[in-house]
């Protein structure tokens, strides 16, 4: 069973946005130690930080394209329950042990970012690929949203075996509902809800090497799985370059891939 990919697309513009509640600027380096309040006055240019709702209360730590009117969401912290209640504000703070970690006002954590490599954090760094990296002193990667994602893929973006994304609840709710985009630990693309009703059927089978091996969304908007063998399982056809365009492919809450 065929199916193509859906890349969605943002002409560049120049118009520059100055939201609040923002934490680190493009290929800019924040230390360890470094906070932001969502009931601070930051005003630094900026795609990650605090998104505000149209309920005044509640917060979205986040990751948007900051230079479009539209300010797109492309990451956020805590698909389990990510906007919050804060009457007295939210704190993330980059610390050394744990990476990012969210609190209330009142220290209760929230979330963290729980690095899957170890070692001792010294920086973050936000990548003009819409990356947030958390790195030791030596530039190592020890967490990245990349290999975290929630509902989006970026050019450039790569998912592994064992990973997922999935879609959130409605237009304005970001917990996660039930469509899930999942790459096995087999090698095989499968979309479900509940149960699956697409697959890749990217499998070893009789052809050594025929499995899947990556996900990859390149930086000329191709969808493909990279085969253990080398080889391509394409999604889209159409090239279309990142630096003319923001591109996207988000899992919607109504279970399209876009």
């Amino acid at each position: 069973m065929a199916m193509a990919f859906t890349v969605r697309l943002f002409l560049l513009s120049s118009l520059l946005l100055l939201p609040t509640y923002v934490l680190a600027q493009t290929n800019g380096s924040i230390a360890v130690g470094a906070s932001l309040s969502t009931a601070g006055n930051s005003s630094w240019l900026s795609a990650f930080g605090f998104q505000q709702h149209e309920n005044n209360n509640l917060f979205l730590l986040s990751i948007w394209f900051a230079k479009i009117p539209d300010r797109t969401i492309v990451w956020y912290a805590n698909g389990d329950k990510p906007a919050r209640s804060a009457p007295n504000g939210l704190v993330v703070t980059l610390t050394a042990s744990s990476g990012l970690v969210l609190t209330s006002r009142q220290g209760e954590q929230l979330w963290k970012s729980n690095q899957t490599v170890a070692g001792v954090v010294a920086h973050g760094v936000m990548n003009d690929t819409g990356n947030f990296v958390l790195e030791d002193k030596k530039s190592a990667k020890l967490w990245e949203t990349f290999k975290n994602p929630t509902d989006t893929m970026l050019p450039g973006q790569i998912m592994e075996r064992g990973g997922k994304i999935s879609s959130r609840n409605s237009e304005t709710d970001y917990s996660r509902r039930c469509f899930q985009l999942d790459f096995h630990d087999d090698g095989n693309l499968v979309f479900s809800e509940q149960r699956p009703f697409y697959s890749t059927a990217i499998t070893t089978g009789s052809v050594p090497g025929h499995d899947g091996l990556q996900l990859v969304f390149n930086v000329s908007g191709n969808f493909y799985i990279l085969r253990v063998n080398g080889g391509h399982y394409p999604f889209t056809a159409e090239e279309l370059a990142a630096r003319d365009y923001y591109l996207q492919s988000t899992l919607s809450f109504d279970g399209v891939l876009a």
